[in-house]
């Protein structure tokens, strides 16, 4: 199920409203409770998305499963996240309804309703990754200058470093996680209530 929240302009106010559907089955509800709401959201998959605070979680898989150009900051200004052109994502319900530009509320703790909402704008995981601390390109490496930098055995056939911080990085029990986070991601629909 997914939720677009609409605009329109009554008596020089701007109203919201919520519309949930499911893709086969049209209209469900007017105003039901969501958990991931969508603004203006275009039908490509965006090139930029900026992270309101508390949600460098967020910043970070998002660089990891799909390679994204994420601007995260937590000093960020809720003015700068207004005027951006792109995507926002946030927790803040002032800020989306301010917001004219695609947005998107998150209004759940869940994480994996989190992957899910970016896997229904199209965005396809472990195609590319970037390095989640600082977005810097990986460059694939020889496992042995890894073990020598990270100063311990590491039990993986590929290994990378980032080219602009050059933390290291390999497949391990972490990967297999995030592999099953997706998984579950996909299962899940964005709206519920």
């Amino acid at each position: 199920m997914i939720c677009i929240l609409t605009s329109t302009i009554q008596s020089s106010q701007l109203a919201t409203s919520q519309i949930c559907f499911k893709p086969k089955l049209g209209l469900v509800s007017p105003n039901k409770t969501c958990d991931v709401l969508y603004k203006n959201i275009g039908t490509a998959v965006p090139n930029c998305v900026y992270i309101d605070a508390m949600l460098g979680w967020l910043a970070r898989i998002l660089r990891i499963l799909f390679g994204a150009t994420v601007v995260y900051s937590p000093d960020a200004e809720d003015a700068e996240l207004v005027e951006t052109e792109c995507l926002v994502v946030t927790r803040d319900e002032e800020l989306f309804r301010r917001r004219r530009g695609p947005t998107i509320l998150l209004k759940t703790d869940d994480h994996v309703k989190w992957v899910s909402a970016f896997l229904n704008l199209g965005m396809r995981p472990f195609e590319k990754s970037v390095c989640p601390l600082c977005g810097g390109e990986l460059e694939e490496v020889d496992c042995g200058e890894a073990e020598a930098a990270v100063g311990h055995k590491i039990r993986s056939k590929r290994c990378w470093r980032c080219a602009r911080c050059g933390k290291y990085y390999w497949v391990g029990s972490h990967w297999r996680r995030l592999r099953r986070l997706v998984e579950e991601a996909k299962a899940v629909a964005p709206c519920s209530g």
